[in-house]
């Protein structure tokens, strides 16, 4: 959002547009020309990239065109594309769900995936702005009910952490997955967390809530 704001000031025209090649210098193909094809925009995404953000910014920009250019709504589309439906649903549906999951009273959440992913990276995002979350890619990294093994994946290191579940009974665990993690390995996550507790449920009942 930092990067659009500084954008949008080239856009309406308050910088100067011979510095725009520099500051976004690599970030525009070649031929581009400021003052023609900044008159018409639009916005699509990288499709992992969190939903919300994506939001922000089409709607930073649309304003700005709005403003500039003295739009209604029946002429936007003249100066702007309406292109923010460009994340991959798999994706987008996550994302949806993990932020529906985070209005629940949890008390810590568990993302499973692959540590290259970076959409279940934005899942640990999202998580982490409201619980304490550990981020694993496998239930062997679960070592024991006091110590798991998960990934920073601001330093881009694993990391042992003690005491992570809680004392309360029962727990209220929050569990998520990226796009491309198998249904079987987040079956084994929960059915090694459920194996610390006692429960007259059948392990294969819990998993089901959760797939």
């Amino acid at each position: 959002m930092q990067q659009t704001v500084r954008l949008a000031e080239y856009i309406k025209g308050d910088l100067d547009a011979n510095d725009f090649y520099e500051e976004f210098k690599n970030q525009y193909s070649d031929g581009f020309d400021i003052k023609k094809d900044f008159q018409r925009i639009g916005v699509v995404n990288q499709t992992t990239m969190l939903a919300s953000d994506t939001q922000a910014i089409s709607d930073y920009l649309k304003d700005v065109m709005i403003d500039k250019y003295q739009l209604s709504k029946e002429s936007l589309a003249e100066r702007f594309a309406d292109t923010r439906d460009t994340l991959c649903y798999a994706t987008n549906d996550n994302q949806t769900s993990v932020a529906a999951m985070l209005s629940t009273d949890a008390d810590l959440a568990i993302v499973v995936g692959g540590y290259n992913s970076s959409n279940t990276s934005h899942l640990v995002e999202l998580c982490e702005e409201k619980l304490p979350t550990y981020y694993i890619n496998s239930p062997e990294k679960i070592i024991s009910d006091k110590d798991i093994l998960h990934f920073n994946f601001h330093t881009h290191q694993e990391v042992l952490t003690s005491n992570y579940l809680t004392v309360k009974h029962p727990a209220k665990i929050l569990i998520t997955s990226g796009a491309s993690c198998p249904d079987v390995l987040v079956e084994k996550v929960i059915e090694k967390i459920v194996g610390f507790y006692s429960t007259t449920i059948k392990i294969e009942d819990v998993a089901q809530q959760f797939l």
